[in-house]
C-alpha cells in the first residue's frame, strides 16, 4: 500500500520570510497554504491595463498591490479601497492589511485560471467579506456579491454586449470596454 505524499502548508510569515529573502524566482502568491504561480500573457495583460484605466477613481484607489487576506496572501489583478481608508495591520515590513468595509472591490482577470479564481478565490474573498468581486474571462464578467463564509451568495454574469454596475459609484461600464480583445 502507497502512502500520499503530504504537501507542505506553508504559514504566512513562512512566505513572507522567503519572499523578502528573494527565495521565489518568479511571480507567486500565498492560497490557503499553497504557493501559485502568477502568469500573465498578453490578453491578460492588455485587460488589467484597460480595467485600471477604465475604473472610477473619485474617492477611491485602485491598485495591484497584494491584498493579505485571512492567512493567505493572494495578488489580485487589481482592487479599490476607499481613499481615506488607513492599515488595520501590517505583514511583514512591506504589505498592508485592510478592513473588508475599506476594500470595495476585487478583480481576477482569468484566462488560465478562470476554475480557481471563480471556486477557490471567491470563497477566500468572500470568507473575507469583501463586498464585491469580479472574475474577467474573455467572454464574461462574473460578479460576486453578498459575501458569507463559504464565499458569496449571488454570481451574475455580465456578456459583451452588456453593462455592468461599478458597485463603489452610481455608474455602469461596458463590458466590451472592460476586456480586451483576444489576438489570435
Amino acid at each position: 500500500m502507497t502512502r500520499p505524499a503530504l504537501a507542505y502548508h506553508w504559514s504566512q510569515s513562512e512566505f513572507v520570510r522567503a519572499w523578502e529573502a528573494g527565495a521565489f524566482d518568479r511571480r507567486v502568491e500565498l492560497v490557503e497554504g499553497e504557493i501559485w504561480p502568477v502568469v500573465i500573457g498578453s490578453w491578460h495583460g492588455d485587460t488589467v491595463g484597460q480595467l485600471l484605466a477604465m475604473l472610477p477613481r473619485s474617492g477611491v484607489r485602485v491598485t495591484t498591490s497584494t491584498l493579505p487576506t485571512g492567512e493567505s496572501l493572494p495578488d489580485p489583478d487589481c482592487w479599490v479601497r476607499r481613499a481615506d481608508a488607513d492599515p488595520v495591520g501590517s505583514v511583514g515590513s512591506r504589505l498592508s492589511i485592510w478592513a473588508a468595509a475599506d476594500v470595495l472591490l476585487v478583480i481576477e482577470v482569468s484566462d488560465d485560471t478562470t476554475i480557481q479564481d471563480l471556486n477557490v478565490k471567491a470563497k477566500l474573498y468572500g470568507r473575507a467579506g469583501y463586498p464585491a468581486y469580479w472574475v474577467v474571462t474573455q467572454e464574461a464578467i462574473y460578479e460576486h456579491t453578498g459575501p458569507i463564509s463559504t464565499g458569496y451568495r449571488t454570481r451574475v454574469e455580465y456578456r459583451r454586449g452588456e453593462r455592468i454596475p461599478i458597485p463603489y459609484v452610481d455608474v455602469d461600464l461596458a463590458v466590451d470596454d472592460m476586456v480586451a480583445h483576444h489576438d489570435a
